[in-house]
C-alpha cells in the first residue's frame, strides 16, 4: 500500500511543492493509491483534476488540483475542496468541529 510520503515524492522529484490543509491529508489516509493515480494522472496533464474524496460519514467531496506559482517562482500543487463548505465537511467526517470564518 502507498503511503502520503510517497505523494509527496512524486511531487518533490518533479520540484513541485505540495500543498494541503492537514485534514485533506488526514481523510486520504486509507486512499493513497487512487489518490496518487489522481494526482499522477493530472501532472501527465491526462485528467482535468478533480479527485472523489470519499467521507467517513458517506458521501464525498470533490477536490481539485490546481498547479501554481509562488511569487518566489516556486511550483505549487494545491489541493482544494471544490465547494465553499467542503474543508468542513471534510472535518465533520471525523468528528472534528469546524472553525469559524
Amino acid at each position: 500500500m502507498l503511503s502520503f510520503e510517497t505523494v509527496q515524492e512524486v511531487c518533490e522529484s518533479q520540484k513541485i511543492t505540495l500543498v494541503i490543509h492537514p485534514a485533506i491529508r488526514k481523510a486520504v489516509k486509507g486512499y493513497e493509491e487512487s489518490f496518487y493515480i489522481g494526482l499522477r494522472c493530472f501532472l501527465k496533464s491526462e485528467s482535468d483534476g478533480v479527485y472523489f474524496l470519499p467521507l467517513q460519514n458517506g458521501g464525498y467531496e470533490r477536490l481539485v488540483f490546481t498547479k501554481r506559482v509562488s511569487a518566489g517562482g516556486h511550483r505549487l500543487l494545491r489541493i482544494d475542496p471544490v465547494s465553499t463548505c467542503g474543508l468542513a465537511r471534510i472535518k465533520t467526517s471525523f468528528g472534528e468541529r469546524p472553525s469559524a470564518v
